[in-house]
């Protein structure tokens, strides 16, 4: 079976980790320094992916640092604009909860490769250097409107996102030790709405750029689209699956269930 990947990020190293042979292209001229680092910012997994040595750690979650409540909960989502994303809010703001950080192995990625153009036809794709590569599955991690452009889909244009501007700061490790704290700024009035420690770095993040070292992250926060479901059922007739939360664009989806439906496709088409 030929699986090829769009995307080296931490999604497509789950795919290679699920399915060994399959091909990752992505568009980074160069690898980072660390496989892992593949977004800015603290990452950290709900649950370990089974087989993949994992180090646990304590997160607390508060809003203006005070333990959630469903009113400080609703105050923070209604001044990001997603005070209907429909998302188990009881789950995403507990107070106390394990972390896990995976080490994934080194994957084999092919860098400096854009996809350019997709014949689903013939199950043919050319990147920007005018490679062409066969497929029997086409497997996208990229932000799905990125993804439907390169299918030339008028749906692209339709997705709603924000972009997100990040600074990081060093504070000292001994302030709170191996715990990732996420803060969440319910006033409006404050253009940060998260500031997370972890790790001798604290992470601050806003909707418009407040500081001139911020970090441009796009898309940033993504919001619901009607169409999605639909569209990512028509992109699996042509045999290209989405994973991941941008490549789904369901804002809610963590790591641990993109590797269970990774997981589950996989046994699918190897049957």
């Amino acid at each position: 079976m030929n699986v090829v990947v769009i995307g080296g990020g931490f999604v497509g190293q789950l795919v290679q980790w699920a399915i060994p042979e399959a091909r990752i292209l992505d568009w980074r001229n160069n690898a980072p320094a660390d496989h892992l680092e593949t977004r800015i910012g603290p990452r950290y997994l709900w649950e370990p992916i089974p087989g993949v040595p994992s180090s646990s750690f304590d997160v607390v979650t508060t809003i203006d640092n005070q333990p959630p409540t469903l009113e400080s909960i609703l105050t923070y989502k209604k001044k990001v604009g997603k005070e209907n994303d429909g998302g188990n809010w009881d789950v995403q703001f507990r107070h106390h909860t394990t972390g896990f950080r995976s080490q994934l192995p080194v994957p084999r990625i092919e860098f400096g490769k854009r996809v350019t153009m997709i014949d689903h036809r013939s199950r043919v794709l050319w990147t920007n250097n005018l490679d062409v590569v066969h497929y029997d599955w086409l497997v996208s991690t990229i932000p799905l409107p990125a993804l439907l452009d390169i299918f030339g889909s008028s749906h692209a244009s339709s997705f709603r996102s924000q972009v997100i501007y990040m600074t990081r700061t060093p504070i000292p490790q001994d302030v709170i030790g191996d715990v990732l704290h996420m803060n969440y700024v319910s006033d409006p009035q404050t253009p940060i709405y998260r500031v997370t420690d972890s790790l001798g770095e604290r992470f601050s993040e806003s909707l418009v750029r407040i500081d001139s070292s911020a970090i441009k992250i796009m898309p940033g926060k993504i919001f619901t689209y009607p169409e999605a479901e639909h569209l990512l059922n028509q992109l699996g007739a042509l045999r290209c699956k989405c994973f991941g939360r941008f490549g789904t664009w369901r804002p809610d989806e963590l790591a641990h269930e993109t590797w269970s439906l990774i997981i589950a496709w996989r046994d699918e088409i190897y049957g």
